[in-house]
């Protein structure tokens, strides 16, 4: 593929996959990989699953073996730009016969049949894909079929700090109960705003609630709370919805006009949140992701210790809009492609093996993801890593980004209407408008409008 390299994990291929000098067949399968500190074994399971898979072969006495050939592709402009990039292969001919790629891609492969449908192969193989999280599965479904094996998950959560919560009044009954309290629908967006709000008139804390100061996946969990799915189902278009946009750009705007988020939320930098999130600990609440606590907050002084870290801080799904109503996180699983072809099925095959759930925990425990199996609760490795076998249970109630080629644009004009909002610049309602005719203007085929 033109501008694609062999990657060092290409260069392991011999070593790693070694097929007897007997008379036998290898079949040599494309990986593409983009060159990710962020997830290296993103490729190197899939050597390891041809590795397993080969041994399986030499047992079943087949004529055959598997070899992959890893093509490396620099990280550069993120997920998105990968996608086009493949996408451009594919058309001239040129894709690879496995790749990894953000879920909200996977329909615009399936839509240009460049896919194979694993559907079937998935569950008639539940030795290889069984105990994958139902939830999972979700986020690979073009039409109500499966088109990729998820790889990878998150939690999305809520963190709050608890000594400013007793700082500021609240009881540890309150406290070591608002989880469950979320978790039940008793508790409101709306009320976490409220709690955030009295820790901040009533301690030394400096903000409210956080979140993100850039584009990305996080803040679109409230916008879920307030009902809005972003995809029509009938026709697989991206679904807007007046009503429900205002509703979360609603929650937004009361959380600066109460003082709770601050109005420049969307111009802060990444070291600033974190450092008076994680170190000053002058922070209430910080709308964010399950891998921040080994990557930033640990290395800031957070104590690593489960009991020790549960004194200071906790965390708790987003909660219902209206009480009774469901708490909800988001996550943002990575997934592998299985390209239509002849080798099609021995390239699901290896998926399969590498999806082996001690291979996936050498993957979470190292990059701080969720596993995709349940087993790997039992694995001691994940049970070390506590906060991930802690956050686990919220992927019952996770959502995901819209399967939307063009999401990523939807997104943008999103977040700039957040932006508007927050500044003072957009009521609301306005806000909700702004997405509507800038994604009519923009990408026009792409959405439905109700």
């Amino acid at each position: 593929m033109k501008h694609w390299t062999h990657g060092t994990l290409a260069l392991l291929t011999a070593a790693v996959l070694s097929v007897p000098a007997l008379a036998q067949e290898t079949i040599t399968l494309t990986l593409w990989s983009r060159a990710d500190n962020s997830g290296p074994l993103r490729p190197g399971n899939i050597l390891k699953g041809a590795e397993a898979l080969n041994k399986v072969l030499e047992e079943e006495g087949a004529d055959y073996r598997v070899a992959i050939e890893v093509l490396e592709q620099p990280s550069e402009g993120g997920y998105d730009s990968d996608a086009e990039r493949l996408l451009r292969a594919f058309a001239i001919g040129e894709g690879p016969d496995l790749f990894h790629q953000a879920h909200e891609w996977v329909c615009a492969f399936a839509d240009g049949g460049y896919l194979y449908d694993l559907t079937d192969y998935t569950q008639n193989n539940p030795d290889l894909f069984g105990d994958i999280f139902p939830s999972l599965w979700d986020s690979t479904l073009c039409n109500g079929r499966r088109y990729a094996v998820p790889q990878d998950a998150e939690a999305r959560m809520f963190f709050f700090n608890k000594e400013l919560m007793r700082e500021a009044g609240y009881d540890d009954a309150f406290i070591e109960s608002l989880d469950e309290k979320v978790m039940a629908g008793e508790v409101t967006m709306d009320d976490i705003s409220e709690v955030a709000k009295k820790v901040m008139d009533n301690s030394t804390a400096e903000f409210g609630i956080f979140h993100r100061p850039s584009r990305g996946p996080d803040y679109i969990m409230p916008f879920f709370q307030y009902g809005n799915s972003f995809l029509d189902p009938e026709s697989g278009k991206l679904l807007l919805e007046a009503d429900k946009l205002a509703a979360a750009y609603g929650w937004f705007a009361r959380n600066v006009e109460n003082g709770v988020t601050p109005a420049n939320n969307t111009s802060l930098e990444w070291p600033f949140i974190r450092d008076k999130m994680w170190k000053e600990k002058k922070v209430a609440m910080w709308m964010y992701g399950i891998w921040e606590l080994g990557s930033e907050a640990f290395p800031r002084g957070v104590s690593t210790d489960q009991d020790e870290f549960f004194k200071e801080f906790g965390w708790t799904a987003a909660p219902a809009a209206e009480r009774g109503g469901q708490p909800g996180s988001l996550t943002h699983p990575i997934v592998y492609c299985v390209t239509n072809g002849e080798h099609a099925e021995l390239a699901a095959r290896v998926v399969g093996f590498a999806s082996d759930a001690s291979l996936n925990t050498d993957h979470a425990v190292s990059t701080t993801h969720l596993g995709i199996k349940r087993a790997q609760q039992e694995d001691p490795r994940y049970i070390e890593q506590w906060p991930l076998l802690l956050a686990t249970p919220l992927l019952e109630i996770t959502k995901y980004l819209p399967n939307h080629a063009d999401f990523g644009t939807l997104n943008q004009i999103i977040y700039e209407g957040l932006q508007g909002v927050e500044t003072g610049q957009l009521s609301a309602d306005d806000a909700a408008e702004f997405v509507i005719s800038e994604a009519e203007a923009r990408i026009p085929d792409s959405i439905v409008i109700r």
